[in-house]
């Protein structure tokens, strides 16, 4: 119905986005640059008086807070976030990797963490932002356990200091985890109100939809009526030749109107129609007479719904001729199509058409076929004679 023209469908609605999801996210990597920040900025002052790395301290502290801070920056700008955190958690790992190769294993190092203790968690949330859920898991458990691994190994795992790092250890394991579970929340709730958002639009489109289509096939249905009943009163009053012809008409465009008002819907809205989907009503249409018609797939050219309309409903008559009046002997349906032209063919070779004796009032084939065929520009050609029946639908631009 035009009514309904315009009007998306669901999959439209689905593809209009994750509204919800993509705000959460936002805020999810702001939140995320707002406490890097903070937490890199101790980092950092904690790092200007540390010696523990010796002479690779100055190469550490520039790979660690150079990606550290692309990555925060990152986090503000909402651009580039995926390759500045692979490229910072990959950094921080390697150091975490050479920690206890580089430091003096002679001194002692106190219980007091070093300046990479506190980059721990920032990059568990680098991972978590932008790494899949088995990448999360990975670096949320395994960062905590290589800085406690690096930090005994520096102190020849002496057991002094075991209890310490194994607070570091849990601390950092507690809050990588609960910043990836309060993520991946995040995530899932967003998530679900978009769905439930575009399942509401979705089925409030519909409701429009079919609002519409009422509302069109009322205002039909007044339209036939009024068209019926104008031909009707033409016909009771007509007395000469040429208000007879107007009747003829009359009559000839309310029976069009009257088949077109059950026509499919997609005809309806006048949007071109594949010569594919003529084909498939077509093999429908004498499926539903009780006949099994193979019908070769033409090439797939579009041609206005109106005019594909005509086609279906002429050449659907047609093979309810072949079905009613040959029992549907050598019953066989081509549809063939190309640039600005469509053709459809129904032939059968049963006893034929007799046109003289078909009585005037009967106007299946004159209403149907040739009537139809003629409101949109096309024309209808029917070779019959006994033991072959051909009725040739073409249109062409």
């Amino acid at each position: 119905m035009v009514a309904a023209e315009g009007i998306p469908g669901r999959q439209e609605v689905f593809a209009a986005g994750s509204f919800t999801s993509k705000r959460i996210e936002r805020i999810v990597q702001i939140a995320a640059g707002v406490g890097s920040l903070i937490v890199g900025i101790q980092a950092f002052f904690a790092a200007l008086g540390s010696s523990d790395a010796g002479a690779w301290h100055v190469p550490f502290t520039i790979v660690v807070f150079t990606s550290l801070a692309a990555f925060v920056l990152s986090c503000f700008t909402g651009r580039g976030l995926r390759v500045t955190a692979i490229v910072f958690v990959l950094a921080y790992t390697l150091v975490l990797c050479a920690w206890p190769w580089v430091t003096d294993h002679a001194k002692d190092p106190g219980y007091a963490q070093p300046w990479i203790w506190y980059v721990t968690n920032i990059s568990t949330i680098a991972a978590v932002l932008v790494m899949s859920l088995p990448w999360q898991v990975v670096f949320t458990i395994g960062l905590p356990l290589l800085f406690f691994v690096a930090r005994m190994l520096q102190v020849d795992f002496a057991q002094p200091y075991l209890a310490a790092n194994a607070f570091d250890l849990s601390f950092g394991l507690c809050l990588g985890t609960i910043l990836l579970i309060l993520v991946r929340t995040l995530r899932a709730t967003g998530h679900r109100v978009d769905e439930a958002r575009g399942t509401a639009l979705a089925e409030y489109t519909q409701a429009a939809a079919t609002e519409a289509a009422e509302s069109e096939r009322i205002s039909m249905a007044a339209l036939m009526h009024d068209s019926v009943m104008a031909a009707l009163i033409s016909a009771a009053r007509a007395t000469t030749d040429r208000e007879r012809a107007l009747t003829v008409g009359m009559a000839r465009e309310a029976l069009t109107g009257l088949a077109d008002a059950e026509s499919d819907e997609r005809m309806a809205l006048g949007r071109p129609i594949s010569a594919r989907l003529i084909a498939q009503d077509l093999r429908n249409a004498a499926h539903d007479f009780g006949v099994d018609v193979v019908i070769a797939a033409p090439a797939d050219v579009e041609v206005p719904g109106h005019v594909a309309r005509a086609l279906t409903l002429a050449a659907t008559q047609a093979i309810a001729n072949a079905v009613q009046h040959a029992e549907a002997m050598g019953l066989e349906v081509t549809v063939a199509a190309g640039a600005g032209e469509c053709r459809v063919r129904v032939s059968d070779t049963g006893g034929g058409i007799d046109f003289a004796s078909i009585p005037d009032d009967r106007l299946g084939i004159r209403a149907s076929i040739y009537a139809r065929m003629a409101a949109v520009g096309g024309t209808t050609k029917i070779s019959s004679r006994p033991g072959s029946t051909v009725i040739d639908l073409r249109w062409q631009r």
